[in-house]
């Protein structure tokens, strides 16, 4: 079945469990475990890894959901209208990477600025390879800012998003796999 397949076909309001009722609960939760005077991971004690670690999942969730949401998007398109892909993938893999490093590196703040400016600037683009996608599916064509900034704002905002970008990837699915049916 494939892990892209599953966020593919999930429905909107499961992915608005995972990837926003989830996370709020682990924080809602881990507020009595939280020390006053964090000043390194080893300050943390085990209800802190805990925390980190669920969170870690629900952050590597919705990277799972736009890789799955970009490549798919990316493959129905025309060859003459697809973004690269290398770069998404880059962007995809970089923020858990990089609150990885970030969490367990004492790094001076000179350093940590660029690197965390990078971590959103390629959340960011995550969200816009996927919003143009959607866009230049449905329009079957090269599409401008005012075509796809509205996915955009929506998978920004993804815990309202989600209610309107999953059933139209929902939809494509469908379509795609009659469409394979069809003509296999």
């Amino acid at each position: 079945m494939g892990l892209a397949n599953l966020f593919l076909r999930a429905k909107h309001w499961q992915l608005f469990l995972l990837l926003f009722v989830f996370p709020t609960l682990v924080q809602l939760t881990a507020i009595g475990y939280r020390t006053t005077t964090l000043r390194s991971w080893k300050d943390l004690g085990p209800g802190g890894f805990i925390y980190l670690g669920l969170m870690w999942i629900a952050m590597l969730c919705l990277i799972a959901w736009l890789w799955a949401m970009g490549s798919f998007l990316n493959h129905l398109q025309k060859p003459g209208v697809r973004l690269k892909r290398p770069f998404f993938l880059v962007a995809l893999l970089y923020p858990p990477v990089y609150g990885t490093v970030f969490f367990l590196a004492d790094l001076p703040s000179k350093v940590i600025l660029p690197l965390h400016l990078f971590a959103i600037f390629c959340l960011i683009y995550c969200f816009y390879f996927v919003a143009k996608g959607l866009a230049a599916v449905s329009k079957g064509r090269q599409v401008s800012f005012s075509d796809y900034g509205k996915y955009l704002l929506l998978l920004y905002f993804f815990p309202i998003g989600v209610w309107s970008i999953q059933p139209r990837i929902n939809q494509l699915r469908g379509q795609n796999r009659n469409a394979q049916a069809v003509d296999g």
